[in-house]
């Protein structure tokens, strides 16, 4: 049985990640769009919490024309996010994780990524970074064990490309694809009630499909 369609006050969006994507999508054609957007992937590593994966697919929705932007934005900026991660940490040691609440050393997530970095080293890196998320774990232990904070980020660099590159041609090719997740379609139907109440020229955007 197909779902009911969703209901949105029309310029009240009900989500933080609608109000995040209404606030970027109008930005879109902004000088400090792209600098802004990448702020969410590199915050990932310390902020796991933002709806990066949801902002990338429906910013690539609202402007297929530019996904391929915001996807490289989203890789360059998760590679440095990566980069100042194990800076810092090699910086100021593993202590630093107890103390700001975030994945402490001698918690199970990390002793297995542990194993796989003894193993191979920054191609485990790489490898992670493959999946849908963010390898946090993996940059983290990369850097306690002292791996050179350039190589996580070329690695991290390497393996992300995949993964969001996918995402982002999938959101800007395949929109009603998109829309089966009921979150999805929520948000999405939030950004496009706030256009409607606010029209403008654009060169991009699902009305131009």
């Amino acid at each position: 049985m197909a779902e009911a369609p969703t209901t949105v006050e029309v310029g009240h969006p009900t989500s933080r990640a609608g109000r995040l994507l209404i606030r970027l999508d109008g930005a879109a054609h902004r000088p400090w769009f792209l600098p802004t957007l990448g702020v969410f992937p590199l915050s990932d590593y310390a902020l796991p919490v933002l709806p990066n994966q949801l902002l990338l697919m429906g910013l690539s929705a609202l402007h297929p024309r530019r996904w391929r932007t915001i996807a490289f934005t989203f890789v360059l900026a998760s590679a440095l996010g990566a980069f100042l991660t194990a800076l810092v940490l090699q910086s100021a040691g593993p202590w630093l994780l107890s103390t700001i609440g975030g994945l402490a050393p001698q918690r199970e997530e990390l002793r297995e990524v542990g194993e796989l970095i003894s193993q191979y080293g920054a191609w485990a890196v790489a490898a992670l970074s493959l999946l849908p998320w963010t390898p946090r774990a993996a940059v983290v232990m990369c850097a306690l064990v002292g791996i050179p904070p350039w190589t996580i980020a070329l690695a991290v660099l390497g393996g992300r490309l995949i993964p969001v590159t996918l995402l982002a041609f999938g959101g800007a090719r395949s929109p009603l694809l998109l829309r089966r997740s009921r979150r999805l379609d929520r948000v999405l139907t939030e950004v496009e009630s706030h256009r409607a109440l606010a029209p403008r020229q654009r060169d991009d955007g699902f009305e131009d499909r």
